[in-house]
């Protein structure tokens, strides 16, 4: 009596067991994620160099760096913030540009910096504003936000800003103010 009922108990127990695994497998298999919004790629802690003709031109410097290469149009997003610095032949920094975080569209080869954009270069200039668009097929950065500038001992600031890469050539569109840096009136490092 017991033997047929322990049978009928074992072949129940293997039928759930199998269809318990069907179903766990199954939905690991089923499961789709959304190349739009999981990254490819996410890294931490990156500092990487960026050759072009095999020199050495740039050292990008970020805390998280996240690729979405399979998304419909791939980009990248440094949400932490980026330090982008351009080196000449002998490795020293000719240009940076820093800000609080940044996306860039890989097809239009668009750089969207956001909060606290600060541009220097070796010849002393100053680009200072909370929004800066980088357009490296068209070798021009652009601007609506104010913009605070320091070039050949002036300051200039206004609305809307636009320039090539090396900074040589550039245009204000609403300009505020006009002055002379005065070296006496600048802060010296340490507060003094």
């Amino acid at each position: 009596m017991y033997k047929p009922l322990l049978g009928i108990l074992m072949v129940l127990l293997l039928a759930l067991a199998t269809t318990a695994c069907k179903d766990e497998v199954t939905g690991v298999v089923q499961h789709i994620t959304d190349p739009n919004k999981a990254p490819t790629m996410s890294t931490h802690d990156v500092q990487t160099i960026i050759s072009d003709n095999g020199h050495t031109r740039y050292r990008i410097t970020t805390a998280v760096w996240e690729m979405y290469e399979e998304a419909k149009e791939p980009h990248w997003v440094f949400p932490k913030g980026v330090l982008a610095e351009e080196m000449d032949s002998a490795y020293h920094i000719i240009s940076s540009i820093k800000c609080d975080s940044a996306y860039f569209d890989k097809n239009k080869q668009l750089w969207d910096l956001h909060g606290n954009v600060k541009i220097t270069n070796t010849g002393g200039d100053v680009i200072l504003t909370d929004q800066l668009f980088w357009n490296q097929i068209e070798h021009r950065l652009y601007s609506d936000a104010f913009i605070h500038v320091e070039k050949q001992g002036r300051v200039i600031e206004g609305y809307g800003y636009e320039s090539n890469e090396q900074f040589s050539t550039y245009r204000l569109n609403k300009v505020e103010a006009i002055f002379p840096i005065d070296e006496n009136r600048m802060p010296h490092p340490g507060g003094k």
